[in-house]
């Protein structure tokens, strides 16, 4: 069985996977508990609520005085859920499938603080900096950011190492293809655009996992650079799926109409937060997908079966989809 955990990580990502290999895996990390403001309009306003009510309004089930403060206990931190679910056990892979700070806040604490042993570390290779001032009045921490350039490098706590992968579409190996992953970006030529845009998203790591027949694509924060490469090649054939993590957090920058129409995913997972402004739900449902976001289902799990049977999972366990 293949097992994918959608962490409900609020305005970030943290994927792990567990492979049939029995190998563990991690894309990205966030470690923010906080509930946006936009988030929780977006909840009171699926509830008809106002913000007052949904802030205030006691919550009949259970012991939660508000709505606020049941959505707030659905949020996870990556470190904690690791701990709670992959006691003792090692990352054979952690991949950093771009370098934003909404995808690698926590770096610091799961490996420095928790220490969990590390196999090997993928990034891409970019010419992005930053300097300690620049985290003086943001919501992100420094040391995250010391932990990445140091991973990179192949360094970990206290003299460890691990290897470091920095791979394009297409490439092969011992350490990727024997767990059925699939690279389907970057391109250098996608790292190089970035370079000069200043902007990263387009050159996240996109990959594709297969077990028991079906397909999962997992697109880091692609947008429309990345999918016109990707439909060019390796081409429409061979990115249908049937589970896609929705790019860019669901955002409509992350949805490109003639890629999902290729990749005609059955469904469609949001790691969201702050951003129901921007939501591209509506498009992915015109193509036919089931669309399911951990704002509202919290950490929502993937299980494939060895049948090929998929079971789609909320936070309670509760199958809320399944593909037979």
């Amino acid at each position: 069985m293949m097992k994918i955990h959608f962490l409900n990580v609020g305005h970030g990502d943290c994927t792990i996977v567990e492979l049939p290999s029995g190998r563990i895996m991690m894309i990205d990390i966030n470690n923010s508990k906080k509930l946006p403001e936009e988030d929780e309009k977006a909840l009171a306003a699926s509830k008809g609520l106002s913000l007052y009510e949904f802030r205030s309004r006691r919550f009949i089930e259970g012991q939660f005085r508000s709505w606020e403060e049941y959505y707030k206990s659905l949020l996870v931190d990556p470190a904690d859920y690791f701990k709670e679910n992959f006691s003792g056990k090692s990352l054979f892979r952690y991949i950093q499938t771009h370098p934003d700070m909404d995808h690698m806040s926590g770096l610091h604490r799961i490996f420095w603080d928790e220490k969990v042993d590390l196999g090997n570390f993928w990034d891409v290779e970019h010419d992005k900096t930053f300097k300690k001032s620049d985290f003086d009045y943001g919501p992100f921490d420094y040391a995250d950011w010391e932990a990445y350039e140091n991973l990179r490098q192949g360094k970990g706590p206290d003299g460890s190492t691990h290897k470091v992968l920095n791979k394009f579409r297409g490439s092969t190996g011992e350490y990727w293809t024997d767990d059925s992953i699939e690279i389907l970006s970057p391109t250098q030529e996608l790292i190089d655009g970035c370079s000069v845009s200043g902007s990263y998203n387009d050159c996240s790591y996109v990959l594709k996992l297969t077990h028991a027949g079906r397909t999962v694509i997992l697109p880091g924060d692609a947008e429309s650079a990345a999918w016109k490469s990707i439909l060019d090649n390796p081409g429409e054939d061979a990115i249908k799926c049937d589970i896609l993590k929705a790019s860019h957090h669901g955002r409509e920058s992350g949805y490109h109409e003639e890629a999902v129409d290729a990749m005609s995913p059955e469904v469609v997972i949001c790691s969201v937060g702050k951003k129901p402004d921007t939501d591209a739900s509506d498009e992915y449902k015109s193509h036919g997908a089931k669309v399911l976001s951990t704002r509202y289902n919290g950490t929502i799990t993937v299980k494939i079966w060895d049948d090929g049977d998929v079971w789609v999972q909320n936070h309670k366990g509760e199958n809320i989809h399944t593909i037979n």
